[in-house]
């Protein structure tokens, strides 16, 4: 979930901005070149460019994904670098991976987030319709955006079907924990939504990671 700081009105597109620039996650584009290089360096030892290329996008997935579910664990908040990260590692996926061809790929990919998106979205125009608290926030509604494009259509449905399970287990022992009600406070959905996404991509695609990582 995003913090109640991030939901501010004033000046919108210039805080954005700068937590964009300033947030925690900013060691993204780091991760990603470090990734890619890894990937080169595998390639100049004599491993097929397509599995090298195919683990270079598997490590942006995971460590995306991880990455993802860790900040949303532990400040309530979908950081906008590595959702954009995750976003983008997963089209490259679809497109050269998923295929059979890079257009297929894509719109199957563009397809997901649209589902993933009425999946987040819906419920919370129907909440605000009816004068109810908000069942996601606008930061769940795109990061169910962000894995319907590595996941499609139907693996997002899946993936969020799976990670609600998983994310209220976690918020119960966390609550449990604490001495709390576990139907008391905010349910992170990022860590459980991650360990969801994470096993339907690699049912979805278990040959071609067990290949690059093998």
């Amino acid at each position: 979930m995003i913090s109640a700081q991030s939901r501010k009105v004033g000046r919108p597109g210039r805080e954005a901005l700068t937590r964009f620039v300033r947030g925690p996650g900013r060691g993204a584009p780091a991760f990603l070149l470090a990734a890619a290089l890894a990937g080169f360096a595998a390639m100049g030892l004599g491993v097929d460019a397509q599995r090298a290329l195919d683990g270079v996008v598997i490590a942006w997935v995971m460590g995306s994904l991880a990455l993802l579910g860790w900040f949303d664990g532990t400040a309530y908040r979908i950081d906008p670098w590595w959702l954009s990260a995750l976003a983008g590692a997963a089209a490259v996926w679809q497109a050269q991976a998923a295929g059979p061809e890079p257009v297929e790929g894509l719109l199957r990919g563009l397809a997901g987030a649209g589902v993933g998106f009425a999946l987040g979205a819906l419920p919370i125009g129907v909440a605000e319709a009816l004068g109810r608290r908000w069942p996601f926030s606008p930061g769940d509604a795109l990061l169910f955006a962000g894995l319907g494009v590595l996941v499609g259509p139907l693996g997002v449905l899946w993936t969020v079907f799976l990670g609600g399970l998983v994310s209220l287990a976690r918020h119960r022992c966390v609550q449990r924990r604490r001495g709390r009600p576990w139907t008391r406070g905010h349910v992170a959905l990022g860590p459980g939504m991650a360990v969801a996404a994470a096993s339907v991509f690699v049912a979805s695609n278990y040959s071609v990671v067990a290949g690059a990582g093998g």
